[in-house]
């Protein structure tokens, strides 16, 4: 576990993406990823302080697992990245979720000195996995989306056709 966030390490989504894979080609389920970054965080970080990036951390981390239902699993995976696997779930309901998370840390209003209220944006990229590519090719795509957002304004979702 991410001790900041309340969200699972890397680590682990290595573990659990492998076992979801294992069990979409099982099955014939599906499976989608969400690849989240934090907007200009290291803008923030740095202009506002460690503690307050701490802050939006961790408010981050319990925004997303409010969002999520019990089978889903969320994840630290890096500094201001996180990812969402989100199981027996296809591209569009993973879009849907996708955009409740964004909206709602937009608004979400952060006061790191006196009378400042500051907001902040994530940038989300979304995929489904195919046919039976590997963890390291669906993960890839998603963050290929997730950059994409990044490059077309931030604060959005972004996925494939």
């Amino acid at each position: 576990m991410d001790g900041l966030t309340g969200l699972y390490n890397s680590r682990q989504f290595y573990r659990v993406i492998d076992e979801e894979r294992s069990r979409v080609l099982r099955y014939g389920q599906i499976l989608s990823l969400l690849f989240i970054d934090i907007d200009d965080f290291k803008m923030f970080n740095d202009t506002y302080g460690h503690p307050e990036g701490d802050e939006a951390l961790a408010r981050f981390g319990k925004l997303v697992k409010r969002s999520l239902r019990e089978t889903d699993s969320a994840f630290r995976y890096g500094g201001e990245e996180f990812v969402v696997l989100l199981p027996m779930t296809g591209k569009m309901a993973g879009v849907q979720l996708a955009e409740r998370i964004r909206s709602a840390f937009a608004e979400e209003k952060f006061l790191p000195q006196p009378e400042q209220e500051v907001s902040m944006s994530v940038s989300v990229g979304v995929a489904q996995l195919r046919g039976e590519e590997t963890a390291e090719a669906f993960i890839k795509r998603a963050d290929s989306r997730m950059y994409k957002a990044k490059q077309t304004g931030k604060n959005r979702v972004v996925f494939e056709p």
